[in-house]
């Protein structure tokens, strides 16, 4: 008794001592009410993602797919002690919410009934309710088709500016791929490229398209791919400024005595009213090039070109002619040949790996233009051939290349016609 009076009166009258017995007691205090008397609470978390039940799945062996939305969220309630779920707030991995598939037997749009369970077995809490019961899902077999794309261009202003015209707008792609639901995909009767203007355009420009695929009934085919990637399609307008032009043609290789006096030519019709691309003022262009005339093509007499009208880049002819005619006046000359040795065979730029072995089809005769006295005059160490093999299939054993043969310190005379050599890869 004597002991227990002195440990009481002690603990009374030792502040320290009492204030440790006092915090000992209220932390026991604390969670007896805590752990056993703690009140129970519900809690909502957020976001809870749903997982689509595909694995070893009816839809999974019937080879269905889920097309659409795939990533769908819902709150889910739920209810325990205040200090086990009070950490939950935030963690939407608590919940496992799972969509069920197994009435899913055929490709259509299905109403999954959601079930939710708890993550971690051992978490001591109840599921008291999800904020959606169930989510519309769409199933179906994927297929993939080729569509022929078709413009559609919108310009309820007018595609050109006045003074200016337009031709048929370019598509980066003709064909494009279409992947997705075969329902969806078996309906589509167009893919359209489509692309709307605001205000008529002055230059030439090139559009990012939109894709739109439409049914028989002109309504749009959904949950679809385009090019597996979505890539994007362009769209590019031609523009050109109208304006009309005397017509001339440009020589290329010419010698230098024909850069001092060209040759006489002559252009039927000697003018084109035209639509020029790229070009923002008349003034910007004094003549219209209608050719470009390679002095190889040119022998002694009379030479006579047909131009195809539509074949001018970057310009579209109004005046009504389907060909340009241009004739080209070669005087005072004469051909001779010379035999090409192999040693005048020159081959540049081959790939790696390959290598020739053997000539086997050479150049027997190499045509030559130009005054009799000048052409008399060239020698074959005059004359070199360049075969350029940057497109050599090193895989082939035998090709034929085309070769560039020109004549050398020469001032007047030049090389006729096109040549080509067979060899024998290594």
């Amino acid at each position: 008794m004597k002991r227990f009076a002195k440990l009481a009166h002690r603990l009374i009258y030792d502040n320290k001592l009492l204030m440790i017995v006092s915090l000992a007691v209220s932390v026991v205090v604390w969670l007896f009410v805590t752990i056993l008397l703690s009140p129970t609470d519900i809690i909502t978390l957020r976001d809870v993602p749903v997982e689509i039940e595909m694995e070893n799945s009816v839809p999974a062996q019937l080879n269905l797919q889920v097309f659409g939305q795939k990533d769908y969220t819902v709150d889910v309630e739920i209810t325990g002690k205040r200090y086990v779920i009070g950490s939950l707030t935030s963690d939407s991995k608590a919940v496992k919410v799972v969509a069920q598939t197994q009435y899913v037997d055929a490709a259509g749009k299905y109403r999954l009934t959601l079930k939710a369970t708890k993550a971690r077995e051992t978490d001591e809490f109840e599921i008291v309710s999800l904020s959606e019961d169930a989510i519309e899902v769409f199933f179906d077999n994927y297929v993939e088709r080729d569509f022929t794309l078709v413009v559609d261009l919108d310009a309820p202003n007018g595609v050109a500016k006045d003074g200016y015209i337009t031709s048929e707008p370019v598509l980066s792609e003709k064909m494009i791929n279409v992947s997705g639901p075969a329902t969806e995909v078996n309906s589509i009767k167009t893919v359209e490229a489509r692309v709307k203007l605001d205000k008529p355009l002055t230059q030439t420009k090139t559009f990012d398209a939109e894709i739109v695929a439409l049914n028989e009934n002109g309504g749009m085919a959904h949950y679809l791919t385009f090019n597996k990637d979505n890539s994007v399609v362009s769209l590019t307008v031609p523009i050109y400024l109208v304006t009309e032009k005397p017509t001339t043609v440009e020589f290329k290789n010419a010698p230098l005595r024909y850069h001092e006096t060209p040759l006489h030519y002559t252009i039927s019709p000697t003018s084109l009213k035209a639509g020029i691309q790229n070009m923002e003022d008349e003034d910007d262009l004094d003549e219209l090039t209608v050719a470009i005339i390679n002095f190889a093509s040119l022998k002694p007499g009379v030479n006579t070109f047909e131009i195809p009208a539509d074949s001018l880049s970057g310009v579209k002819v109004i005046t009504d002619i389907q060909t340009i005619l241009v004739t080209v006046d070669v005087p005072e000359c004469t051909t001779a040949t010379r035999k090409l040795p192999e040693s005048g065979i020159v081959f540049a730029n081959a790939p790696e790996g390959y290598e020739v072995a053997s000539l086997i089809k050479g150049i027997d005769e190499v045509t030559l233009v130009g005054p009799a006295d000048s052409v008399s005059a060239v020698s074959v160490q005059d004359i070199t051939a360049t075969v350029d093999l940057t497109d050599a299939d090193p895989d082939a054993g035998e090709q034929t290349f085309a070769a560039e043969v020109v004549l050398k310190d020469s001032s007047d005379c030049w090389v006729y016609g096109s040549y080509s050599v067979t060899v024998q890869k290594k």
